[in-house]
């Protein structure tokens, strides 16, 4: 019996016609791994190691890689192949710039007729986050605070337009990359900065200091950009230094 998938009211598909294909899947799976960091960036992605691997043929391979080529999860590069895109700092401070400029207008908005249960749950959410900005304490609970108190304060603004743009950004292929690879709160110096940071934001809305607090977010963001950076820097130097160990090693083998 074939199975079939529901698709409305009025109509029904053959499951294999509602699946995946084949390419899609092995794009799926290679994105995985570029985003967790499996794949580092700047890896040369060889279609036939990659069929091999995934027991797929070359025609397959190829077209997933076109799929990411697409999203810009990778590039191809003249006389060398496709490889994972690499961030540079200007990708990494460009995004932040527009997710500061986006949430500075909406801090702003809402500081020009601050709500007294807005300005209370925003500032509920900024003392768990200086609950967090302690030693041993979770940096990913930090950052999803973070990332709810922007989303609050967005949607609060009044500018339906904000929020639906600042959701679009976080779904951008480097910005995934950028909050897979590196964790701006991962340090504790960054905790207590981006704590402060966030107090001066719901200081200056609750006392109607729209230029203020449009001010103290781009800061709060611009911040966080340089948390990134450094994130990256280090990571970029761990994986550059396993490679070398992992040559080292490789060649005294060799002369054995």
């Amino acid at each position: 019996m074939v199975r079939m998938v529901e698709m409305n009211d009025s109509e029904i598909l053959p499951i294999g016609r509602a699946a995946r294909s084949l390419p899609e899947k092995v794009a799926e799976h290679l994105l995985e791994a570029i985003i967790a960091g499996r794949i580092p960036a700047g890896a040369h992605l060889k279609e036939l190691a990659l069929a091999r691997e995934h027991a797929v043929s070359r025609a397959t391979i190829r077209e997933a890689l076109i799929a990411l080529e697409k999203s810009q999860f990778v590039e191809r590069i003249p006389r060398f192949g496709v490889r994972v895109t690499e961030l540079g700092a200007e990708d990494v401070f460009e995004l932040f710039e527009v997710r500061g400029s986006l949430l500075g207008l909406a801090a702003g908005r809402c500081a020009r007729a601050p709500k007294p249960g807005f300005i209370s749950e925003l500032r509920h959410m900024v003392e768990q986050m200086e609950a967090l900005a302690v030693p041993d304490a979770e940096p990913h609970r930090f950052g999803e605070l973070s990332v709810q108190a922007q989303h609050l304060v967005l949607r609060e603004s009044g500018n339906p337009y904000c929020f639906q743009i600042y959701q679009q950004l976080a779904g951008l292929s480097t910005w995934r990359l950028v909050r897979n690879r590196a964790l701006s709160h991962v340090q504790l110096e960054r905790r207590i900065e981006s704590t402060r940071d966030w107090a001066a934001v719901v200081d200056a809305i609750a006392r109607g200091d729209s230029g203020g607090a449009e001010t103290a977010a781009r800061t709060l963001l611009s911040n966080s950009a340089h948390g990134v950076r450094t994130q990256l820097a280090l990571r970029a130097n761990a994986d550059s230094a396993s490679e070398l160990g992992t040559a080292s090693a490789s060649g005294a083998k060799r002369a054995r």
